[in-house]
């Protein structure tokens, strides 16, 4: 009944939609925790109004050889890179401190990155598309979303066994000669927009354009949505960075959220006896809007729901099958499980992980790109 009266009735439920979102925002109880749902909002707008995919960009490149989506999240994390670099060395302005998202290197990260790859493809959605598609009201959306707590409560739960497997110490690129480490970052990541475009090249004989020409650009700025979109999530995760003192993130709500509703729901969960209770014990009792990853995510789903209704767009143009609710179920398990083993997922891993400097950040994307591989391979024989 909701799905239908959003097909027809777009604008009115954008408007309530609009009015409850403002009500939302003004009844926070600080101007930051405000400013970070609204930078929330914006990142899931731009998620979806843009098509900015993370999982669609990597299967496109792995399947047909195109690196159009993949070379507008490069030039996201370069001009990230250089946003965070200064707030990084800086650590602290005023009473605010700054720290990247710079997490161990460990054999965990191995293996949670590589359940994350295999569950995006399963599930067509990243966790961060995850939450955009329960905004575009896809209805397996939602069932991957409750899969995807799900899986990270069960890797928060054995969390005391995985912390102890082979580990390095975080370590960032920042580190090095006194921040000029920041080169290296960056020349990786030139690096390996070059071989995209030679890749694409020698098997297409053609670069798919990521610029306008010139006759196409408006007020000297390229016109095409995946690089528009790049640029503004680099500068709306800049931004959430100098609010709350961290980069964007996503994987702590799914422990988080999880046992705050386990609490309301009575459910018996004695999350204080875990061994991961020391690292999210003062969030969990911190009210749910008192909480700044929390804020920035709820955002991102409410953003995407603006521009869904403001289109009204129907939810009934994605399937829904046996195929799709089991692919949806076990890739939001794995995405679950393994973002909480490798200290994030796409977006706090990923995209803030690399933008941090930290390596840790390129040892997920190695292994979640060999988990997308092995994930489609399975797809497409059956």
């Amino acid at each position: 009944m909701f799905f239908a009266a959003q097909r027809y009735f777009g604008y009115p439920w954008f408007f309530i939609s609009s009015a409850l979102i403002l009500v939302l925002i003004f009844s926070l109880s600080h101007w930051k925790l405000q400013v970070l749902l609204v930078l929330g909002l914006a990142l899931g707008a731009s998620l979806n109004y843009f098509v900015f995919g993370f999982t669609s960009a990597w299967r496109r490149f792995l399947v047909e050889g195109r690196s159009l989506g993949i070379r507008a999240q490069i030039v996201m994390l370069l001009l990230a890179s250089l946003l965070f670099a200064p707030l990084i060395l800086l650590e602290q302005i005023g009473e605010q401190s700054y720290q990247g998202l710079v997490r161990p290197i460990s054999l965990s990260v191995v293996v949670g990155a590589f359940l994350f790859g295999i569950g995006m493809q399963l599930a067509g959605a990243c966790s961060s598309g995850t939450f955009n598609r329960v905004g575009q009201l896809v209805p397996v959306s939602f069932i991957t979303f409750i899969c995807l707590f799900i899986g990270g409560l069960t890797g928060a739960y054995f969390y005391g066994h995985w912390v102890n497997w082979p580990t390095l110490a975080p370590f960032s690129f920042l580190d090095l000669f006194s921040g000029l480490g920041l080169l290296v970052g960056l020349g990786l990541l030139g690096l390996v927009y070059w071989l995209l475009i030679k890749g694409e090249q020698q098997r297409h004989q053609s670069v798919e354009a990521l610029y306008a020409q010139h006759n196409q650009a408006w007020l000297g700025f390229a016109r095409h949505p995946l690089l528009i979109a790049g640029v503004l999530l680099a500068l709306l995760n800049f931004s959430v960075f100098i609010i709350s003192g961290q980069p964007w993130s996503i994987a702590s709500v799914f422990t988080i959220w999880s046992i705050k509703f386990s609490e309301m729901m009575n459910l018996g969960l004695d999350w204080r006896f875990w061994d991961i209770s020391v690292l999210y014990e003062t969030r969990i009792e911190r009210p749910l809007l008192d909480d700044p990853v929390s804020l920035t995510t709820i955002g991102v789903i409410l953003g995407a729901l603006l521009v869904t209704l403001y289109h009204g767009a129907s939810s009934k143009a994605h399937g829904f099958s046996l195929s799709a609710l089991s692919k949806g179920i076990i890739g939001g398990l794995l995405m679950g499980f393994g973002a909480t083993l490798s200290y994030g997922c796409n977006i706090g891993a990923f995209f803030s992980g690399i933008a941090s400097g930290s390596l840790h950040g390129w040892l997920w994307i190695i292994f979640a790109i060999v988990g997308n591989i092995v994930a489609l391979k399975l797809i497409m024989k059956r």
